[in-house]
């Protein structure tokens, strides 16, 4: 089974906070070029709270994100 790779930019970062919270993993790009995957917490318009992989709490807010990344499977 295939997967897309669904890319939301800072900018419209607010129109997508529902499916956001229904993704189960997701990477944060920071404009810094640094890479934070996990599962999200809580996501509100000025801050993302992201729980690791080794469960360590990460607080970033928006505007230090570039874009947020998730997969889905691919109908095919």
């Amino acid at each position: 089974m295939g997967k897309r790779q669904i890319r939301i930019y800072r900018s419209k970062l607010a129109d997508h906070l529902p499916d956001l919270l229904q993704q189960q993993t997701v990477q944060v790009v920071l404009r810094t070029r640094v890479v934070v995957q996990g599962e999200l917490q809580h996501v509100s318009a000025e801050e993302l709270e992201l729980l690791d992989g080794r469960r360590n709490k990460h607080t970033i807010p928006v505007a230090d994100v570039e874009e947020v990344i998730y997969d889905i499977e691919a109908p095919y």
